[in-house]
């Protein structure tokens, strides 16, 4: 069975919404805290947290407008339908906010997609309650570990595909027996020699996905299965 995992931040979208959030309602602090991260002084997500901490004054109505803003990459609602039709699991994995993901989700009217990230809340005080129910010990590149959220919801016989753009796509890559590429994850699986299909919208991966679901609907990628096998072992 074929399963699809998808990033959201500059992947579903156009632009980071969180980056936007934090840059209109947080300080200088919630960017600049990331280099503690580059630096390996801080894990991904204390740096999230000390960064969601900065943002105040905050209303429904202004995430909501900041929202409307928000562009959908070319084909994502065409492609969620097909996913629908196909009966394909479709799940986001992300390393951003609840409240932004849902938000769209539901503007788009697209409830039914799972998701997995960190639970990140608006309260009455207008900051962030803030969750990392998916932080992986193990995990040094996201809050919200997108490999666990991989083996969480698959199994030894699915077709696992993941689509993704940045840097905390690498490791879901490496464990995908397809991989869509855009931006930064692009190059880096070129770097790393993990076989993938560049992107720009997600017309052009419904197509691919289509000729995969009639020429190899059992399609298993050696590498990445032995890779997800490695994690669960040393779970």
């Amino acid at each position: 069975m074929y399963k699809i995992f998808c990033d959201f931040d500059e992947t579903i979208t156009t632009r980071d919404v969180g980056s936007q959030i934090l840059a209109r309602f947080g300080t200088p602090v919630a960017l600049e805290i990331w280099k503690e991260f580059d630096a390996g002084l801080k894990t991904p997500a204390e740096c999230l947290h000390i960064a969601c901490e900065t943002a105040s004054n905050m209303t429904e109505e202004a995430i909501d407008n900041l929202l409307m803003e928000q562009t959908p990459r070319a084909g994502f609602l065409e492609f969620a339908r097909f996913c629908a039709e196909q009966a394909i699991d479709f799940t986001i994995v992300s390393d951003g906010f609840s409240i932004y993901i849902t938000r769209t989700l539901e503007r788009l009217g697209l409830t039914h997609i799972p998701i997995w990230t960190n639970t990140i809340e608006l309260n009455e005080n207008g900051r962030f309650d803030i969750t990392f129910e998916h932080e992986r010990e193990g995990c040094d590149r996201c809050a919200s570990c997108k490999c666990a959220g991989l083996l969480t919801m698959s199994d030894d016989a699915d077709t696992v595909v993941y689509l993704g753009d940045g840097y905390s796509d690498w490791c879901p890559a490496t464990m995908a027996d397809i991989v869509f590429a855009t931006r930064d994850l692009k190059r880096q699986c070129g770097e790393l020699g993990i076989p993938h299909h560049p992107f720009e919208d997600f017309y052009h991966v419904q197509a691919i996905l289509s000729n995969y679901l009639k020429e190899r609907p059992k399609y298993r990628r050696e590498q990445a299965h032995r890779r997800r096998k490695e994690l669960i072992t040393m779970e």
